[in-house]
């Protein structure tokens, strides 16, 4: 039988790389239970994109409106036996797979994206739709939604994060901070570094508030800077690149960080999964306020303005209270997520090993 062929095609840009880590760490997980299996990517180009996969891809170098017509080529050519889009796609790319006998995959993690796969000409095509919530508390689906779902062909999964601790390494971290980190510390990491807040880079602000910390009460600060960060300020002494970190260690650190200063973005369900607790800022995206508003409400985070001063007064304060600390930690860790790359990985093999054409 031969290696089946999984092709990721997820969209992001502007600064925003939640989607490609998705990607990638789904991408990683499938290789781990299917070694087999052979994994390549797709690519958006342009400015605020990120590269840096540790598989065969593809880039879109082209302008915005040919990107539709490039993914077709290559399905095309490739003839996957399974196309995982995230987050955006063409319903003539749709089309193009039901037509070549290439089965589909849907991920979407906001209101906008999930309602594309509802679209009366989508829900004959899609073979599957994966949903990571953008509110812990707010339904998956609308009713609407649900309602619409017995027309379509799509089986459907919600979870509310991607990622997993497993086969964390603290040998990968540099000696340096393997050394510095066996003290009691603080993790400030402000997500892909794309995005701007008044003009300045979010990786300048972390770090400048990282710095400031650390003047007032000595407490050890680890920033993880983003492949998108300003090289000044990714090789600064609070610093380490992110990109070169492997997520399972990256998740570790959110573990065990004393306290954790993270954005609005569907990285802090990872944060709180893993009982963090979290001051948050939100650094770009329409639904970094409103996620951060709601969470502050329940009383699961502590928000802050996108200042380098606020966010050090605020870390400050909370790691000068204990209680307070104590009680958000409590109140975190009586959530129950549900990881998604395990029920993901499982549909693929599902669907690479169901046998017959989805045409």
């Amino acid at each position: 039988m031969p290696e089946p062929l999984v092709l990721f095609v997820p969209l992001y840009g502007g600064g925003g790389t939640g989607e490609f880590v998705r990607a990638v760490s789904l991408a990683q997980a499938l290789a781990r239970r299917a070694p087999r299996t052979r994994i390549e990517f797709l690519l958006p180009g342009g400015p605020g994109t990120r590269h840096d996969v540790p598989f065969p891809h593809l880039i879109h170098d082209g302008p915005p409106q040919t990107k539709g017509e490039f993914d077709r080529a290559t399905l095309a050519r490739l003839r996957p036996d399974l196309a995982i889009f995230d987050s955006g796609c063409r319903t003539a790319t749709l089309r193009c797979c039901r037509r070549l006998g290439i089965r589909s995959a849907y991920v979407s993690d906001r209101a906008g994206t999930r309602r594309k796969a509802f679209r009366l000409d989508w829900l004959p095509l899609l073979d599957a739709h994966w949903h990571q919530r953008e509110l812990l508390t707010a339904p998956a689906f609308t009713l609407t939604q649900r309602l619409l779902a017995r027309f379509g062909r799509a089986r459907r999964l919600a979870f509310d994060l991607c990622g997993s601790e497993e086969g964390a390494d603290w040998n990968a971290l540099p000696e340096p901070w393997r050394q510095r980190l066996q003290r009691p510390f603080v993790l400030f990491a402000p997500g892909g570094g794309g995005y701007r807040v008044e003009g300045r880079p979010v990786g300048e602000i972390f770090l400048h508030a990282a710095e400031a910390l650390h003047a007032a009460c000595g407490v050890e600060c680890l920033t993880l800077t983003g492949a998108l960060t300003p090289e000044t300020a990714a090789q600064a002494r609070h610093t380490l690149a992110r990109p070169t970190l492997p997520q399972p260690l990256y998740l570790a650190l959110l573990r065990r960080a004393q306290l954790v200063i993270t954005n609005g973005g569907q990285g802090l369900h990872q944060a709180l999964a893993a009982g963090a607790v979290c001051v948050c800022a939100p650094l770009g995206g329409d639904d970094q306020p409103g996620r951060i508003a709601v969470y502050a409400r329940r009383g699961w985070i502590l928000a802050a303005p996108p200042r380098a001063e606020d966010l050090c007064r605020t870390a400050l304060e909370l790691l000068h209270n204990a209680a307070a600390r104590a009680a958000l930690r409590a109140r975190v860790g009586a959530l129950s997520l549900v990881n998604g790359i395990p029920l993901m990985v499982d549909e693929i093999e599902r669907l690479l090993h169901s046998g017959g054409s989805p045409r």
